[in-house]
């Protein structure tokens, strides 16, 4: 590996790390005790005839 891929690793964790901080906050604040609460949560607004949500998801997950 050279220097680059360290520093591309280490970026990558740190922004891995950033996203557990805010599902972790957004968590406390909703009292959402486990990941699988999350996940019924979000399948309504998933299974709803929103496109605007689900392409406002995937643009996201694009960045």
């Amino acid at each position: 590996m050279e220097k680059q891929d360290v520093v591309n690793i280490a970026e990558g964790l740190r922004l891995i790390e950033m996203g557990v901080e805010k599902i972790q906050s957004v968590m406390r604040e909703k009292k959402i005790k486990s990941l699988k609460d999350i996940a019924a949560e979000l399948i309504p607004f998933f299974k709803e005839d929103d496109h605007d949500l689900t392409d406002m998801v995937i643009n996201r997950l694009k960045k």
